[in-house]
């Protein structure tokens, strides 16, 4: 499938209008969201989404959702969210119960154009999102101390306004990269994050989801 940079940029700069910054507040139930793919260097490829519902703050597991679907959208980097939002979509309408904020495998508006995964799919379903990245996509920052809480601020280059937190979650391990989605901020979502860590580098509503995903990923193949 040819992908055209040009429609998904300027569709980015839409939904970029649209994110709502503010702080988060009274949440009960937190959600997380993995995907993964059969073949993940082929296009089309059969994705697989899994969601994740859990109490908060006790953070126990009260509901799982699954979702499958071919995918024709190729990898683009700074454009992954038009391959994956359409899964997390069909996985996220399985739930019966809905989380009050979502924990994204991805980037929030710590994006070239402020809207990575996260920020998309909260704008498209209107929800409150928070992005939680391995690995950085774009900004400026310095790594914090090695000290599980340690964090330091990125911010955007051209204007020196921060958008994120590089965080250690776990003493002497690679941190993560987090930055506000929709309907949340950038203490907030640190503060979120923190709390839903129990002792392994992520977050529990995605490192549950990218665990269970990948047993079930294991069990197709």
């Amino acid at each position: 499938m040819k992908f055209d940079y040009r429609k998904a940029a300027f569709a980015q700069e839409m939904l970029r209008k649209k994110v709502t910054l503010k702080p988060l507040k009274g949440f009960k139930f937190v959600g997380g969201c993995d995907l993964s793919f059969l073949n993940p260097f082929k296009t089309p490829t059969t994705g697989i989404a899994c969601f994740v519902v859990l109490k908060f703050p006790s953070l126990e597991v009260v509901e799982i959702s699954y979702a499958f679907m071919e995918v024709k959208v190729p990898y683009v980097p700074g454009f992954l969210a038009f391959r994956e939002v359409p899964l997390l979509i069909k996985a996220y309408s399985k739930l019966s119960l809905k989380p009050d904020v979502i924990i994204v495998d991805g980037q929030g508006i710590a994006h070239p154009r402020r809207v990575g995964l996260a920020s998309h799919f909260g704008v498209v379903m209107g929800l409150s999102t928070v992005g939680c990245a391995k690995k950085p996509l774009f900004g400026e920052f310095d790594y914090p101390c090695d000290d599980a809480g340690c964090f330091s601020y990125i911010k955007d280059p051209s204007s020196e306004e921060v958008i994120g937190v590089v965080l250690r979650t776990k003493k002497a391990v690679k941190p993560v990269f987090v930055s506000p989605g929709n309907f949340s901020d950038v203490e907030t979502s640190k503060d979120l994050i923190i709390n839903c860590c129990r002792g392994y580098r992520l977050p529990e509503p995605v490192r549950l989801a990218h665990n269970l995903l990948t047993r079930k990923r294991k069990d197709l193949l």
